[in-house]
Order: C-alpha cells, then structure tokens, then sequence
C-alpha cells in the first residue's frame, strides 16, 4: 500500500508538472528532463533485449527438463534392474520360512480330498 501510494502521487504530481509547462508555455529544468529522456531510451532498450532473452527461454527449459526426465528414467530403471536381481534374498529375509521342503499334509480333510483325485472309483465321506 504505501508503494502503491507513493507511486500514484509520482504520477499525480508529474501530471501538474506537465499541466503547468503547458499553461506557462515553458520546460521546467531542461537539462533534467533531457538527462531523464535518456535514461528512459536506454531503459526501453534494456527491457527490449530481456523480451528477446525471455523468449528463448521456453525452448531452453523444454530442453532441460527434456534431459532431467530421461536422467529420472535412467535412475529409476537402474533402481528397478537392482531391485529385480535383488528380489529373491528379499524374498527369502521376509519369508518366515526361509527354506520351503513340502511335506505331507496333518489335516484330514485334504487327505481325504487328496485322495479322491487319486482314486476316482468312489467318493469321499465327508459327513463322518
């Protein structure tokens, strides 16, 4: 606000300048203005060659963040050929049984289930 401030009474008060040059018919202090007509040139030619800069700049970020995507892919497909080689001892360590050796079964029903696919003549009493 108090920028805002300060730059609405620069503007006011360059319009009551320009307001009594035009009633006196004379430039206040022309040396200052001449001065400041130069400063303002140089600036428009300042603020040309940024706009010329400023526009390459979305063909060059397309470009950086081109290659940080790919070095992104790359890291990750590395992550990813590491973890692959490693899956198996992860298996392992997170397996509560390190060294699976099947053994036969201590429940009766998949015994008797079990056998059935063996001996296809007669079916299975479940209800005793």
């Amino acid at each position: 606000m108090i920028v805002f401030g300060f730059s609405l009474f620069g503007i006011a008060a360059m319009f009551a300048i320009k307001y009594r040059e035009v009633r006196a018919g004379r430039v206040l202090v022309p040396n200052l203005r001449e001065a400041g007509d130069e400063h303002a040139l140089a600036f428009k030619g300042f603020l040309a060659s940024v706009r010329a800069e400023v526009a390459t700049w979305p063909g060059r970020t397309i470009l950086a963040l081109r290659s940080f995507i790919r070095s992104l892919a790359l890291v990750i497909a590395a992550s990813a050929r590491q973890i692959e080689r490693q899956a198996h001892r992860w298996a392992d360590l997170v397996s509560h049984k390190h060294h699976f050796e099947r053994r036969e079964t201590s429940n009766d029903f998949l015994k008797r289930v079990g056998d059935f696919k063996s001996d296809t003549s007669a079916p299975p009493d479940i209800d005793s």
